[in-house]
């Protein structure tokens, strides 16, 4: 506790406090202004990661359930489908990283995908799950748009592992088209004769020159015509 002694001016009615004690409480002051909007900020930030109980099992690549029973669909990332090359090394990496560990869920959007599963970024201690998945070569990057704005931090491990031919990417190559379509404001690339494009207006067409491009565009293949 700071004490002064003080003298009060009949004409000002001001209070007068010795320098040195002034000096102390100014210091006080400062320290606890600069603490506030920290621990303001702090909160905030953990408001937004829900730590969770331990991953129980893993179906795939994108999708595991906790012991609470909560089911949960990786954010930012789609991963071969069961009879598809891949799909048994993606679901391997995917429960080495996560099963019988706790995670943290960073909830993206409304936070629940149509099928009623918690959809969020997972976290291993600081190892963000999509990112490892994408640079391993087991996902593609799966984007909407309530996490398009996400794109930059996780497009460069997809190219990673695109231009080093890894994983999916070591795959041979789709028979290629002369150019690929992507519909203004979708985050999909088509052939040009995909049945999707058929009831499009074609001033939302955009022509893609190769599937390389579109890929490192963060564009990811229509499952119809798997360009």
């Amino acid at each position: 506790m700071i004490t002064s002694r003080t003298k009060t001016d009949n004409k000002s009615n001001l209070i007068s406090v010795r320098p040195s004690h002034l000096k102390a409480f100014l210091i006080l002051f400062i320290s606890i202004s600069l603490l506030v909007p920290s621990c303001g900020k702090e909160k905030s930030k953990d408001e937004k990661t829900i730590s969770t109980k331990i991953a129980v099992t893993v179906y795939d690549g994108d999708t595991f359930t906790l012991s609470s029973g909560k089911k949960v669909r990786i954010a930012m990332i789609d991963t071969p489908e069961k009879g598809e090359p891949f799909c048994d090394e993606a679901t391997q990496y995917l429960s080495d990283l996560v099963l019988g560990k706790e995670v943290s869920l960073k909830p993206i959007g409304k936070g629940i995908d149509r099928y009623g599963r918690t959809l969020a970024e997972v976290y291993v201690d600081s190892a963000n799950v999509s990112q490892l998945m994408l640079k391993a070569g087991l996902a593609v990057l799966y984007l909407f748009k309530d996490n398009a704005y996400l794109k930059d931090e996780y497009l460069q491990y997809q190219i990673y592992a695109y231009e080093n031919k890894i994983g999916i990417w070591s795959l041979p190559e789709p028979v290629a088209e002369e150019y690929y379509i992507n519909i203004k404001g979708s985050y999909r690339f088509h052939r040009p004769l995909c049945f999707h494009l058929k009831k499009v207006d074609i001033s939302k067409i955009r022509r893609i020159a190769t599937r390389a491009e579109a890929i490192k565009q963060g564009l990811s293949p229509c499952r119809n015509c798997r360009p």
